[in-house]
């Protein structure tokens, strides 16, 4: 995130010349761009101003058209009806061929398709203790290749307690994934230990995730596998709601984009009876309206989760505690992403 910060940076104030590009990042385009060059239906639609301006001027126009559709429709409805009505009478035959060519020469509104999304009821989890994750004196030390131990963090306390959603932040390399990673399990650490509280089931997602999806089966029958007793009808609207509609689900997973293989990793995840959610960079590969899908299901999980992510957009929307690891050390922001930037900033100042 620091390095899209500079970036950012650099091009706001230093940048001389022109940029054109493509980005999932709604922050990084809203202090970026002055332009939006939309690609959609066989058309190549200009908009002026940042994405947020896109959104909402995309939406007026929308309205628009489907309102010049209407009052089209109706015209040509009426005058469909004269003709039909007066075809067969000769005294009105110059009128009715005059309306006939007025016909042939409008240039008819069409309403492109619209960006099908399946609503999905998600089941309500199993409630788990108030206390979902209890970490005493916690550290993670590897070694490097020459035999010499690298601290990772060392001793981070605290208590994730039920329904919080938490955003871990820090640096590249600051071991973010690998504090995830003892979470979920998946790795031991050196020192201390991590407790999980009462009816805690954890669902945890990485990049890695995506390699041991079987490259032979469909997108159906990787679903199919992760709800075995789910009929067709149930497993076909989770998949819609992740985008994965009509013959999409008999797509092989092994043809699928990075994205596509994201999508089908989350949607399996969220499918399961868990409380406790640990993402490491789920927003990765996903575009916007993917991002948007994913980020209304966490909202409305009533469960706990702790992720990693890189979309500021994302975070701000999403979680009300931060965990920032620097330097080896853990710090806890008792707040929403907007309150951690802030702190942080006057921290540093």
């Amino acid at each position: 995130m620091e390095s899209i910060v500079w970036l950012e940076e650099w091009l706001a104030t230093e940048f001389k010349g022109a940029l054109l590009m493509t980005s999932h990042d709604r922050d990084f385009m809203n202090r970026i761009v002055s332009r939006i060059v939309e690609v959609a239906n066989k058309t190549v639609t200009t908009y002026g101003g940042n994405y947020d301006f896109y959104e909402r001027e995309r939406a007026v126009r929308h309205e628009q058209l489907l309102a010049s559709h209407k009052r089209q429709q109706e015209m040509l409805a009426k005058e469909e009806e004269f003709i039909s009505r007066f075809a067969a009478r000769a005294s009105h035959a110059a009128q009715v061929q005059s309306r006939v060519k007025k016909l042939e020469k409008i240039d008819r509104i069409e309403i492109p398709p619209e960006e099908k999304t399946v609503r999905f009821q998600f089941n309500e989890p199993p409630r788990s203790g108030d206390d979902v994750a209890a970490m005493d004196r916690l550290g993670k030390c590897w070694l490097t290749p020459d035999g010499v131990e690298k601290s990772v963090f060392g001793g981070v306390s605290g208590i994730i307690r039920r329904q919080n959603k938490v955003a871990v932040v820090g640096v590249n390399g600051a071991g973010k994934s690998t504090f995830l990673k003892i979470l979920a399990g998946q790795t031991e650490p050196t020192t201390g230990r991590v407790a999980l509280g009462a009816n805690v089931e954890v669902g945890y997602f990485s990049q890695h995730a995506m390699e041991l999806l079987d490259a032979r089966k469909t997108v159906f029958e990787t679903m199919q596998d992760a709800m075995p007793l789910a009929n067709i009808g149930v497993i076909r609207n989770l998949l819609g709601a992740f985008l994965f509609q009509g013959d999409a689900v008999d797509k092989k997973v092994g043809n699928l984009s990075g994205g596509e293989k994201s999508r089908v990793v989350l949607a399996t995840l969220l499918a399961r009876p868990v409380n406790f959610l640990i993402l490491d960079e789920p927003t990765n590969h996903l575009d916007i309206r993917s991002r948007e899908i994913l980020l209304e299901a966490l909202q409305s999980f009533t469960g706990t989760v702790v992720l990693v992510s890189h979309d500021r957009h994302f975070l701000r929307l999403l979680v009300d505690r931060v965990f920032e690891v620097d330097h080896g050390e853990m710090r806890v922001y008792e707040g929403d992403y907007s309150y951690y930037l802030a702190k942080s900033r006057a921290e540093a100042a």
